[in-house]
């Protein structure tokens, strides 16, 4: 008995002498900290393709770079600091992302611009290496892109493209004026036949040097792009149907200043017929293809995060500000899908899922024929998964803290997501499948510094609001005095009621 006694106290001198071993975090420690902005999970479910942002002091920025995981190690994929939004081709061949880099052809020289900045361009990177390929070599920033079902295309969207003697004609009227609404134009959907982009990309790369007398080549054009849809509006989160048969997409005002709820809606392209509609891209804003997006929602809501179902007749969606079901009213987030043979402009019906959980949905995915989605209940942030409209969020996790950007296999069970609690910085973990989270494993360990200082530990609290709501919230104490008393305190308090 005496033996066990010396053995707890020894451990409990050693733990707490490792604690005291630990030094405090630095102002800059923190402000160094690495941030997630994409999780994408290949089709094979077999790598993961990771977006990442920190700060970048010598060039007084933040820096978006993105990094591959596979076959157990990490490699940083680009190093241009201006990469973003990786997506995985279907077949898993390619991953396809937004870059503004310096020196993409292309550049955005009407009277709104400024003529020395680069415009996001999409490119290519093959996950087995190489350099990444720049398709598209437009004069407009794309605003979004998605693979088509057979990777053989890319839709993606700009502001609608104007000749060279329209740009040339504002110029010389307006000067240095920026017009206020006036010059403002709505979006085009463009296909991008990515073999032809490879190939006319390889070409360039070999062509000799230019003849005397030669033209030279228009830079404000990608020639194999094809118009397929215009809106007056601006395009956002534009995905592709399983069955590639249609595109769906949020509208957002032109301006992005969100003036009214009518300009944030769902539409739908059917892509069957436009074949016959497919003009060149740089055919100018009166020869736009006349495909016409079909309107899905009429609310007072603004729709976001758009995600096909698996039968591709249904469309997810969440709400953060809003309300689908009557005049405007804050709400918490809630996860909706709506049929889009049967809009709401029709008379149809948009469902809500798990209506009765309470706490927001902050994200989510679809995963054959269920939906995974990361919910807050108080102050924890966990996983749950659910079939149908009116099942309850199943509770899939175990570890305390917050489960966010959740990326799931198409052809396969394992999904990848990020994850932190108070004593662990967030970084990014994969796990074999929803049902096996607790046996989960970082892929990523950005954050490792963060993890080895003393931090600041809390405790969560509980109390009834003057309606007899019960509200949580979150008390810190800093390094090395846990629950102690008679601590100063600093209050930060949300009033909510669309955030927690």
């Amino acid at each position: 008995m005496q033996i066990r006694k010396l053995a707890v106290f020894l451990a409990l001198i050693s733990t707490f002498a490792a604690a005291q071993s630990k030094s405090k975090l630095t102002i800059d420690e923190f402000f160094n900290s690495v941030s997630f902005s994409g999780v994408e999970i290949s089709p094979d479910g077999n790598s993961v393709a990771i977006e990442t942002e920190r700060a970048d002091w010598d060039q007084q920025t933040f820096r978006t770079d993105l990094w591959l995981y596979r076959s157990g190690s990490l490699i940083q994929l680009t190093q241009s600091g201006h990469d973003s939004e990786p997506k995985w081709s279907p077949d898993g061949k390619w991953i396809a992302f937004v870059s503004e880099r310096e020196g993409a052809a292309g550049k955005n020289n009407d009277a709104n611009s400024k003529d020395d900045e680069s415009t996001s361009e999409i490119y290519v990177i093959s996950p087995n290496g190489g350099e990444a390929i720049q398709l598209t070599h437009g004069g407009e920033d794309v605003h979004t892109f998605s693979w088509s079902a057979d990777s053989q295309t890319i839709y993606f969207a700009t502001r609608q493209p104007w000749t060279k003697t329209q740009k040339d004609d504002y110029k010389d009227k307006w000067k240095d004026v920026v017009q206020y609404r006036t010059a403002e134009r709505g979006d085009t959907i463009f296909a991008l036949d990515v073999a032809s982009a490879l190939s006319s990309h390889e070409a360039r790369s070999t062509k000799v040097e230019k003849k005397e007398g030669e033209p030279e080549e228009n830079p404000d054009t990608t020639r194999e792009a094809r118009a397929i849809a215009s809106i007056p509006l601006r395009v956002e989160h534009l995905i592709t149907a399983p069955d590639g048969t249609k595109l769906a997409f949020t509208s957002n005002a032109i301006n992005q200043r969100q003036e009214k709820y009518s300009d944030v809606e769902i539409y739908v392209v059917d892509l069957k017929n436009v074949e016959r509609a497919l003009l060149p891209a740089n055919a100018g804003s009166e020869k736009i293809a006349e495909v016409q997006p079909r309107r899905i929602t009429h609310n007072e809501a603004e729709e976001t995060r758009p995600r096909w179902d698996s039968d591709s007749r249904h469309i997810f969606f969440s709400v953060e500000v809003g309300d689908v079901s009557g005049p405007y009213r804050d709400l918490q987030p809630h996860l909706y899908r709506i049929d889009i043979e049967k809009p709401d402009i029709e008379g149809g019906k948009t469902e809500q899922w798990a209506k009765d959980f309470i706490g927001p949905v902050e994200h989510y995915v679809v995963a054959g024929d269920h939906i995974l989605a990361s919910a807050r209940q108080g102050t924890e942030v966990q996983l749950y998964s659910a079939s149908k409209p009116a099942d309850p969020l199943h509770k899939l996790s175990n570890w305390p803290g917050t489960y966010s950007q959740i990326s799931a296999a198409d052809h396969s069970p394992k999904i990848a997501f990020i994850y932190s609690s108070t004593t662990k910085p967030e970084e990014i973990y994969l796990s074999d499948s929803a049902d096996k989270l607790d046996e989960a494993r970082p892929i990523t360990s950005f954050n490792a510094t963060l993890a080895e200082k003393d931090l600041p530990q809390g405790k969560p609290y509980q109390w009834k609001s003057d309606d007899g709501t019960t509200v949580e919230g979150m008390l810190i104490f800093p390094p090395g005095k846990f629950e102690q008393k008679h601590l100063p305190m600093f209050t930060l308090i949300h009033g909510g009621p669309a955030d927690a």
